[in-house]
């Protein structure tokens, strides 16, 4: 058990920007009294250790630093998730109660009680109202708290996200005023999409779901080309294998959403064909290598006759009005055919000399349409 009491004062002190003279001004002591306490020389009498918890938003149990404390914390909070996840949803209320009257200001063991009442009001076949506004409560509790937070996979984000998520069951011009606010680069579309067509608002909701669809096509498009790259510098069958099924996967969705046969999406089809000739002649398929080499060649081409950045005119299920026409821009050029040829002269630096060694008979095809066709 080890006590950090002048640490943390002046841990939190930092923290909210403070000096040692702003510090004691707050609280109307000396700003010696206050070096002391950091100094470890002095501790400050219980009501100003109280006052000072309540100052720094955090727990007597924080500010005072036991080992033993933290770990009961994270024990505790760990108890009530294992609960939760076994739907041993008394248990879970009755351990969530007990923490929440020895830990009232921590962080983690109110986030735990917030997620708790979110999972409790999911499962719950009549919607308990009571588990929902309860874990609206805690999350909200919990953003007072979010300086005490060290779980990088949760942020105030994530939990203003959730919050609006529950808001919206109620209340869904509140919780899409609550998703414009943080919905930095398109985050939030599809939460405001379903916000907008559960305010019965279906011309905006659509518009907004098109933006959502466009967004997960060319994520799933950066997404398949960068890890089959990745699993073909691994320089394992296998994950060769596994490459030239990702490009499958993407060329599938392509073909599902838009008119991959012209305007920008030939370009994107063409690199894919391509990159999906590249991992067949690390595998030694020559014949089938060429098929989608001489597939990558025509579609280029095509895209060259008429070349267009537009994605909007070319994609299915789109309901965007006219004031919203995103193009697309890459680093391969301008025409599809002269992109293909950089992929090949200036493909990726970090690719291992002997894959790209694999990849030759491909680069030796493709020059020799590319060469009798200039």
């Amino acid at each position: 058990m080890r006590l950090s009491l002048n640490e943390n004062i002046k841990k939190y002190r930092k923290e909210m920007n403070l000096t040692q003279e702003e510090l004691a001004e707050a609280f109307n002591v000396t700003v010696g009294a206050v070096s002391k306490w950091e100094s470890g020389s002095t501790v400050p009498d219980i009501m100003t250790m109280m006052e000072l918890a309540d100052f720094f938003n955090i727990s007597m149990d924080v500010l005072l630093g036991y080992d033993l404390s933290s770990k009961s914390i994270v024990d505790i909070a760990e108890k009530i998730k294992k609960l939760t996840n076994r739907h041993e949803f008394d248990e879970a209320r009755f351990e969530a109660d007990k923490a929440l009257i020895r830990y009232p200001r921590s962080f983690k063991i109110i986030h735990q009680c917030a997620e708790m009442y979110s999972v409790l009001y999911t499962v719950s076949h009549e919607k308990n109202e009571e588990y929902r506004q309860k874990a609206i409560e805690y999350y909200e509790k919990a953003l007072n708290f979010i300086s005490q937070n060290d779980d990088p996979d949760i942020s105030e984000f994530s939990i203003r996200m959730t919050i609006a998520r529950l808001k919206g069951v109620d209340d869904p011009e509140g919780a899409l005023e609550d998703f414009k606010k943080i919905n930095y680069m398109g985050i939030a579309d599809f939460d405001i999409a379903k916000a907008l067509m559960n305010s019965g608002k279906l011309d905006e909701a659509l518009s907004r779901y098109s933006r959502v669809l466009l967004s997960i096509f060319l994520r799933s498009y950066e997404l398949s080309t960068s890890m089959a790259i990745a699993l073909a510098c691994t320089d394992k069958r296998k994950n060769y294998h596994e490459a030239i099924s990702l490009m499958d996967w993407c060329i599938g969705i392509m073909d599902m959403t838009s008119d991959s046969g012209s305007g920008y999406f030939a370009k994107l089809k063409s690199i894919l064909l391509i990159l999906k000739a590249m991992f067949l002649s690390c595998v030694k398929e020559y014949d089938q290598m060429e098929e989608y080499i001489d597939k990558a060649y025509e579609l280029a081409k095509r895209y060259d006759e008429a070349p267009s950045n537009d994605l909007a005119s070319k994609m299915k299920f789109w309901h965007e009005g006219d004031d919203y026409k995103p193009f697309a821009h890459d680093t391969l050029g301008i025409g599809a055919v002269e992109g293909i040829d950089v992929l090949f002269t200036q493909g990726p630096s970090f690719i291992q000399e002997k894959i790209v060694g694999k990849m030759e008979r491909a680069e030796k095809y493709w020059k020799k349409i590319y060469n009798n066709n200039k």
